[in-house]
């Protein structure tokens, strides 16, 4: 058998406990003292009652001052430890987020870029860009680039004076320029790139060339076809090369211009106008140059893309212009032919991406020259309508004008398989809306200059 445990004395009434005593008066508690011959009992039972007492639910007294008002605890050492390294805790992080604004200010104005790119860690968003302003006094402008140091921007008119003009990225007109010995009815400029040198190319569909101009505009040369240009032409005729800025040559008159070593003006019969209209110009980061040829021959549609080798486009001396140039493509429907093909560019991967305009897509080859892969056709969010301009930026994204589409369309060409990421513009004549968008550019800064030909107007957007 388990032995009985004792009982527990009876619980003293919690009012006695609290009861005050009053001055001059025994208290409860004394005037119920037990007799003494009880005391040997409670001792047998004070275990048992210590146990009752420790498990008891009596809240704790209330200390209380002289005049019976209660006193005030001090207040708790840990506690307020605890609070001032809260406190502390804070200003460090309000000093901390002062300090990143602070560095991401400075670091804006001595290098501005996009947010995610100032800050500190990578991070990887895809967001579309929002409209800054417009750049008028353009007649329906069509190609668009930016100097090398990325403060001159340089765009074509197809209307009115047809022009090349040239403004600061705030859209403050600098100057202009045009082929030497030209009307505006007898030029169209068309697309339009610079070299690493600062060399403006333009082509021009009524010329059928490739006109070179300084970074200020005055006239360099011209590219007459493949293997050709107009100095070397002269050269081969007068056994001398004639200084820039002092020939010319337009295909709708007999006579080539050029300036003797005295001064004075001399001409030659015209050359074979050649079996080739030069329409898109772009150039890699190796300094080659990629052209798209829509022009015919034998009679039949002649489109395909040109690339010109570095060595040659680099020289300053185009007297024996004899570059090897690679050919790809052809005119049709077939996946690796072409139906006016607009622009062409180089990724990341070594991929020649080209702008299939009347195909409605973009076209993607190897650095073999062979064919890989369509993007854009068909029906979607990302399909295309009318593809013209490519802009390539610095996380791979390709923007791509689609003129018919009246927007720009972007694609993710990070990736092995390129994806759509998302598009912005819509048709209409207000700000940031679009009327037959034709060619892209951007800077440095996440900065997009777009040409609105229909608004008669420079884009300006920016991530």
């Amino acid at each position: 058998m388990t032995p009985s445990e004792p009982a527990a004395p009876p619980e003293t009434p919690l009012e006695d406990d609290l009861a005050p005593e009053t001055e001059g008066q025994p208290s409860s508690a004394a005037a119920e003292a037990p007799p003494p011959e009880d005391t040997a009992a409670q001792q047998e039972t004070g275990a048992a009652g210590t146990s009752a007492a420790a498990i008891s639910t009596t809240p704790p007294l209330t200390a209380t001052s002289e005049d019976g008002t209660p006193a005030t605890t001090p207040p708790n050492d840990e506690e307020e430890n605890r609070r001032r390294k809260i406190l502390l805790a804070a200003l460090l992080a309000l000093l901390a987020a002062l300090c990143l604004v602070a560095y991401l200010f400075i670091r804006y104005l001595t290098r501005p870029q996009p947010l995610p790119e100032l800050l500190p860690v990578p991070v990887e968003v895809n967001y579309p860009p929002h409209y800054l302003f417009s750049i008028y006094d353009v007649q329906a402008p069509l190609g668009v680039a930016l100097s090398p140091e990325g403060d001159r921007l340089y765009v074509t008119e197809s209307r009115g004076e047809r022009l090349v003009k040239i403004f600061d990225t705030e859209g403050n007109l600098l100057g202009s320029f045009a082929p030497p010995r030209t009307t505006p009815a007898e030029r169209s400029p068309v697309y339009i790139a610079t070299d690493t040198q600062g060399r403006v190319f333009v082509t021009d569909r009524l010329q059928h060339a490739v006109f070179v101009y300084d970074r200020e505009g005055h006239y360099l040369d011209t590219i007459l076809g493949p293997t050709l240009t107009l100095s070397e032409y002269i050269a081969k005729h007068t056994q001398e090369r004639p200084p820039a800025g002092t020939f010319a040559y337009n295909i709708f008159e007999e006579t080539v211009y050029y300036q003797s070593a005295d001064g004075l003006e001399q001409t030659l019969p015209r050359p074979d106008r050649p079996a080739w209209a030069p329409l898109g110009v772009a150039f890699t980061a190796d300094g080659r140059m990629i052209l798209t040829d829509v022009g015919r021959k034998e009679g039949k549609e002649n489109h395909r893309i040109l690339i010109f080798p570095a060595d040659v486009m680099a020289s300053s001396d185009w007297t024996d212009f004899n570059p090897k140039v690679e050919q790809l493509g052809q005119f049709g429907e077939a996946d690796d032919q072409f139906q006016f093909p607009n622009e062409a560019i180089l990724d990341a991967q070594g991929r020649l991406i080209i702008s299939d305009g009347n195909n409605g897509r973009l076209s993607v080859w190897n650095d073999q020259g062979s064919f890989l892969f369509l993007l854009g056709a068909g029906t979607g969010e990302g399909a295309l309508n009318l593809p013209r301009g490519l802009f390539l930026d610095e996380r791979q994204r390709l923007h791509v004008a689609d003129a018919v589409g009246q927007t720009i369309r972007v694609y993710d060409f990070s990736l092995p398989e390129p994806a759509f990421l998302f598009s912005f513009g819509v048709p209409g004549t207000l700000k940031g809306q679009f009327n037959y968008p034709n060619d892209i550019v951007g800077d440095a800064t996440g900065r997009l200059y777009i040409t609105d030909r229909e608004n008669n107007r420079i884009q300006v957007w920016s991530y």
